[in-house]
């Protein structure tokens, strides 16, 4: 019997019960009111740490330093701690993994750094200090709901998409039509005292990961999860992939989400990439299904890292 094409192999070798890969970062809110983020990436072979101080509200890098806490050079070359650190003046939003990529290079190790600095900027992101009471700005436009969680959420929806542009159509809660789901649901926001912390507070935003890869028993049959909890939020997205790069058994779940009530929906989506069958070009593939204006974009990132573990054919 002919065996089929395979599409994908694990760019690194299994051990015994599945590949494990950890993240976990925390921000502090520094005196002159910069971002300090602290972030570690683990796996069975390495350990690597980076400590950034970032500029807001540019997103840019004003420092930036890397450590091997563990890993052979073979696995992590030490060139990559300086390398690594070489980015300053970056902006961690739109063009920075192409940035990294070059600066990297391809030395031993080079993808571990670049999954942890996807992982950083990301946080950066995240990490935004707001004045408390910002929201407020925006009462005009909730004059005709009730006092309550649901108008602060609709207020806190205004001053985002209005504060960061970028957020608009981004997901499935920041589009432009879904200020009428607002006349529809009851929303719930996240804690407003995460996102306005006093200078010099430590930890005023954290984040866990942790991804795994196996393989199912008996087959060529590829299970794959990844978990996310942080400051505003709590999820989950794992799935198949088949021999030839069809995914199955596709489930998302979202413990904690930032908007309760309008969050919800990307989920139900999920499902829709069963069937789906991938190959080099993954990524559009798994935005029009998880991610973009009707998705969410923390579930692409989620589904998009487990997919960018295996090398895939044309």
């Amino acid at each position: 019997m002919t065996q089929p094409e395979v599409a994908c192999e694990p760019s690194l070798a299994l051990p015994q019960g599945g590949y494990v890969r950890t993240f976990e970062a925390a921000a502090d809110y520094l005196l002159d009111e910069t971002v300090r983020v602290r972030g570690t990436l683990s796996d069975h072979r390495c350990t690597l740490e980076y400590d950034w101080v970032v500029q807001i509200p540019e997103c840019k890098i004003l420092q930036a330093s890397a450590r091997h806490l563990s890993g052979e050079p073979v696995v992590l070359s030490p060139q990559l701690r300086d390398r690594s650190s070489d980015i300053l003046g970056v902006c961690t939003s739109q063009g920075f993994t192409k940035t990294i990529r070059q600066t990297l290079g391809h030395l031993p190790g080079h993808q571990e750094h670049l999954a942890l600095a996807i992982e950083m900027a990301r946080v950066s992101l995240q990490a935004y200090p707001v004045p408390k009471e910002d929201h407020k700005r925006f009462e005009a436009s909730v004059v005709a709901l009730p006092p309550g969680p649901h108008r602060l959420a609709r207020m806190v929806w205004e001053r985002d998409r209005a504060d960061w542009p970028w957020l608009r159509n981004s997901c499935h809660t920041y589009r432009d039509e879904s200020v009428s789901l607002f006349d529809e649901h009851t929303a719930v926001g996240f804690d407003l005292d995460n996102i306005s912390p006093e200078p010099g507070q430590k930890r005023f935003f954290w984040r866990r990961k942790c991804m795994k890869i196996s393989t199912h028993q008996n087959s060529l049959r590829f299970q794959c999860q990844n978990d996310m909890a942080d400051s505003y939020q709590e999820m989950r997205v794992a799935f198949d992939i088949e021999p030839d790069g069809t995914l199955n058994n596709a489930t998302s779940q979202g413990v904690r989400l930032p908007f309760q009530g309008l969050c919800e929906a990307p989920h139900r989506r999920t499902a829709g990439l069963n069937g789906l069958t991938l190959s080099k070009k993954f990524a559009r593939l798994l935005a029009d299904q998880v991610g973009g204006s009707t998705g969410c974009s923390h579930l692409f990132d989620l589904a998009t890292d487990c997919v960018r573990f295996f090398n895939w054919r044309d």
